[in-house]
């Protein structure tokens, strides 16, 4: 039998579509092809020398005591690259002293399993990358089984580097420990009140110390987000898990590098900068992402999600209660239209969209 030479194997390697099948997740994790249904639209190889932006906003709005700048968000060599770099400026009358990297993607998922490819940045301390999903809106609302109203959902894939502060050594942790987290927004009394890792550790907050130092390669993180638990995975292994009371809003896949200790500090539960620790040392600094990859679960929508079904006998009584003549043409020709990314199902998102598209139409 004639064997092909190496160059023209990695050719015809190389001319295969990304996706020419679905990946599934890293390891053992315990899912399977059945269950789950990969998301490209919410997936990337990073693969081409041109950042996706049909996929990924890199033009956040600002927040914390540094600023999003999309000139900080590349792709090249298989990889995107966040940047943190020192650069004084000012965001509605405050000093700041460093700009740094973002991308989201604009589509939301609620359960599912979300895995990215990621080495850490050079910069230690004072930089955080991380992979984590947060909700966004306050058109999103969550009735907890406990009675809970919930306003926002976070869940921390992964969050390395922060060098936060060990209360019982009385020193900073070090580099290898590494954060799986999770924050949340109740309202009570009418009031926005926040669960966060240190305030309500029990609740919120888990860690994993590694065996490595997570600057030296890539190392692949993961969360599986169902209606009962969530669980983080590091390089296909478990690492923690915990009951999901108030993770169910429709939240966005999201890549950052933060600024930490010791160029922030907390005043109020905020961040704040610490403008006399600002130095060019270590900077610019970059995290790298090879990949992110997101599976849905099956038949497990967000509250705030309808199927075609589930919304088509919603406004069956809502056609009822108004005394309206039935028309199911009519219903599905408007899920259709709600359903901008085909993926069956009209999230809280989409409905918002077209209902202020109506609005505007009126």
């Amino acid at each position: 039998m004639k064997r092909l030479p190496l160059v023209s194997i990695l050719m015809v390697l190389h001319s295969i579509p990304a996706w020419a099948v679905d990946p599934l997740p890293t390891g053992d994790v315990g899912l399977t092809a059945t269950e789950l249904t990969f998301v490209a639209h919410q997936s990337d190889e990073f693969n081409s020398d041109k950042i996706d932006l049909e996929k990924w906003n890199i033009d956040s709005n600002d927040f914390g005591p540094w600023s999003w700048e999309p000139s900080n968000v590349v792709q090249r060599g298989g990889s995107m690259h966040l940047r943190m770099m020192q650069k004084d400026h000012q965001r509605r009358g405050q000093q700041l002293h460093y700009t740094s990297g973002m991308a989201r993607n604009d589509k939301t998922m609620t359960y599912g399993y979300f895995e990215a490819r990621i080495k850490s940045c050079s910069r230690y301390p004072g930089a955080c990358p991380a992979f984590w999903l947060y909700s966004i809106g306050p058109q999103n609302r969550y009735h907890a089984s406990d009675g809970e109203t919930v306003a926002y959902s976070e869940i921390d894939i992964v969050e390395l580097q922060q060098s936060e502060y060990d209360f019982e050594s009385k020193q900073h942790f070090p580099v290898t420990r590494i954060d799986c987290n999770l924050h949340t927004v109740l309202i009570k009394d009418g009031k926005r009140v926040w669960s966060r890792p240190n305030t309500n550790p029990e609740l919120c907050k888990t860690h994993f110390d590694s065996p490595w130092d997570p600057r030296e390669d890539y190392h692949v993180y993961a969360v599986k987000n169902t209606k009962e638990e969530i669980v983080w995975y590091i390089d296909g292994k478990e690492v923690g898990r915990k009951p999901n009371l108030y993770w169910h809003l429709p939240m966005h896949v999201t890549l950052s590098l933060g600024l930490r200790y010791p160029f922030v500090k907390y005043e109020n539960g905020q961040m704040a900068p610490v403008g006399e620790k600002t130095t060019t040392d270590g900077f610019p600094t970059h995290m790298s992402v090879d990949y992110v990859r997101v599976w849905r679960f099956n038949n497990a929508l967000a509250s705030t999600d309808w199927s075609k079904q589930q919304y088509i006998a919603r406004e069956k009584v809502v056609w009822k209660k108004n005394g309206w003549t039935w028309n199911g043409a009519k219903v599905e020709s408007n899920f259709a239209e709600i359903d901008t990314n085909k993926d069956g199902i009209a999230s809280g998102q989409e409905r918002q969209v077209w209902f202020a598209k109506i609005k505007e139409r009126n």
